[in-house]
């Protein structure tokens, strides 16, 4: 799977165009997608595209002893989802995490009967969304406390996340809202793939820079340390970086423990 911030040659431009159309290809043709690679960057294209085609996506993350089994939000026909993707948590754009790294940092180590528990969790998602009217549409159920809702589904209301720990046998399904500066779901990335098809996903792979004014005209002569990645300026996260580093800056930070720092610890310019 071709993957952002994981360099495309000149040599290898052709192999990963037939890789991302077969991608494309096969996700266009089926219901759902799966994602359960190890990798974050490694998920990202096939999120993209579930997106784009408007396909029910079961995502399934693993750690120690956690695990994450959630369903992205499927756009309905006017373009809209209130659900978010794997990547609506994040305000950084996916980087290379596999190069430059021992197996073992490579490799998430796992208690032995975690990732059973993930996939079964994963799959009876699934079931619960084929079995509901609304189908990838369906809303979570109701927080709790919220009173029961009559759902008209035969396995009622699919939860958009399900996060379970072994340390302590807990499981809780939870909301997470669709965010507009999504790097993988969000409108912008989609308009940019549909306008610019394989250049846009090689200016994902290779990270190009970019004017934040013109975020498809590459900056021929890049500065010498970029902080931001192309997704990031593409979408506007960077954009949110810098704003977040100008407050940060208006803020005096004090290390005085006496009454006068008794707003917290510090003091607003």
């Amino acid at each position: 799977v071709p993957m952002p911030a994981h360099a495309v040659g000149p040599s290898e431009a052709a192999a990963t165009k037939a890789a991302a159309a077969e991608l494309d290809a096969l996700v266009a043709a089926h219901d759902a997608v799966f994602l359960l690679t190890d990798s974050r960057e490694s998920r990202w294209l096939p999120a993209m595209l579930g997106a784009l085609h408007r396909k029910v996506v079961v995502c399934v993350a693993l750690g120690f002893d956690s695990y994450v089994a959630m369903r992205h939000g499927v756009k309905d026909h006017s373009g809209s989802t209130s659900l978010g993707c794997y990547f609506c948590n994040d305000v950084v754009a996916p980087v290379d995490s596999l190069s430059d790294r021992s197996l073992d940092q490579q490799c998430t180590v796992t208690r032995p009967g975690l990732a059973p528990i993930a996939a079964g969790t994963a799959v009876e998602l699934l079931a619960s969304l084929v079995q509901h009217p609304l189908g990838g549409l369906a809303p979570p159920p109701p927080p709790a406390g919220d009173g029961d809702v009559a759902d008209p589904a035969v396995f009622g209301a699919p939860p958009h996340q399900i996060r379970g720990y072994l340390a302590g046998f807990r499981q809780h399904a939870i909301v997470g809202q669709a965010y507009d500066r999504c790097t993988a779901c969000s409108d912008v990335i989609l308009a940019a793939y549909r306008q610019h098809g394989f250049d846009f996903l090689l200016r994902v792979f290779n990270n190009t820079l970019v004017h934040e004014d013109a975020p498809h005209t590459p900056i021929t002569q890049p500065p010498a340390s970029p902080d931001y990645s192309y997704l990031e300026t593409l979408t506007g996260l960077a954009a949110l970086h810098r704003q977040t580093d100008d407050i940060m800056a208006d803020i005096e930070w004090s290390e005085d423990g006496g009454d006068e720092a008794s707003d917290g610890g510090f003091e607003h310019l």
